[in-house]
C-alpha cells in the first residue's frame, strides 16, 4: 500500500462519529460523509472484481495472507503511537510485543518454506532457523509497524506449482506439507490480530464507526492490492486523498 493510501486513511480513521451525518456531496447530490466512506469501500470492491486472477493455488492461498495483513493493518491505522506500550494487564503482551512477534513468526515460516523447497531428499526434513529481530525492526510508532507488516517475502512463493506444495516439512511437532505451511502465514496473522483486539479492549480503547468502516477498506485494498494495475491503484489514492481533505475537520 502507498504512503498516500495509508495517509489517507489515516485521516478518515479519525473522523468524530459526529462528523459522519453532516453534508457530503457527490456526483452532483448532497449525502453525508459516512457515504464517502462506503463509496471508497465500493470503490475497492470493483477494483477487487477487476483484478487480474490468481495464476497458482499458491498464490490463492497468500491472498487469504495478505486480507489478514489488511485486516491488522485496518485495526491499526489511526491509533495513537502512546498504545503500542501501554500495559494491558493479565499477562498479556503490549501491542509492540505481539507486533514484533508476527514480524519474526513470518519471517520464521518463509525460511522453512524456503528450505523445503530447496532441500535434497537425502537432506533432513526439518532444518532449525534462527531468526532474531534488530532494534529497528522494533523502534518507532504505528505507522513504522504498517510499513513493515505490508513487506512480506511470502509473496516470492505465489508462482509455486502445486508439486512443489506437497514437498514435506515440519511444523510445531507436526508433519505436515508446504501447503499447510503457506496457509499458515494467513492463520498466524489472524491468530494475534485477535489478541490486539483483546488488547485495545483490555486498554479501554473503543474504535470509531469512521475506524471500523476504513478497517474494512483496507482489508479490501488488500485483497486486491498486489494485483491491480499501478494506475489503477494510484487513482483510487488520490480519489482517496481529495476525500480525506474534503470531509476532514
Amino acid at each position: 500500500m502507498t504512503s498516500q493510501f495509508r495517509a489517507a486513511v489515516h485521516q478518515l480513521a479519525h473522523l468524530p462519529d459526529a462528523r459522519l451525518s453532516e453534508p457530503w456531496e457527490w456526483r452532483g447530490r448532497v449525502g453525508d460523509v459516512r457515504d464517502a466512506l462506503y463509496v471508497s469501500l465500493q470503490e475497492e470492491q470493483v477494483a477487487l472484481a477487476h483484478a487480474r486472477p490468481p495464476h497458482t493455488e499458491a498464490e490463492r492461498i497468500l491472498i487469504l495472507a495478505e486480507r489478514a495483513r489488511g485486516d491488522l493493518s485496518g485495526l491499526l491505522v489511526g491509533l495513537d503511537d502512546t498504545l503500542l506500550d501501554a500495559d494491558p494487564g493479565d499477562g498479556e503482551w503490549p501491542l509492540r510485543e505481539v507486533l514484533a512477534h508476527i514480524l519474526r513468526t513470518e519471517r520464521l515460516y518463509v525460511a522453512h518454506v524456503r528450505y523445503a523447497l530447496a532441500r535434497a531428499d537425502s537432506d533432513p526434513v526439518r532444518k532449525e532457523v534462527d531468526v532474531q529481530l534488530s532494534d529497528s525492526d522494533r523502534d518507532g510508532g504505528i505507522d513504522a509497524f504498517l510499513e513493515r507488516l505490508e513487506v512480506s517475502d511470502g509473496r516470492r512463493f505465489a508462482d509455486i506449482d502445486a508439486s512443489a506444495l506437497e514437498r514435506p516439512t515440519v511444523w510445531a511437532g507436526f508433519d505436515v506439507d508446504v501447503r499447510f505451511r503457506l496457509h499458515r502465514f494467513a492463520a498466524h496473522i489472524v491468530e494475534h490480530t485477535v489478541q490486539c483486539e483483546k488488547v485495545l479492549s483490555a486498554l479501554g480503547h473503543q474504535p470509531t464507526e469512521a475506524a471500523r468502516i476504513v478497517r474494512r477498506l483496507v482489508v479490501m485494498r488488500a485483497a486486491h492490492d498486489a494485483r491491480s494495475a499501478p494506475d489503477l491503484l494510484n487513482s483510487l489514492d488520490a480519489q482517496y486523498a481529495q476525500r480525506a481533505a474534503d470531509v476532514a475537520l
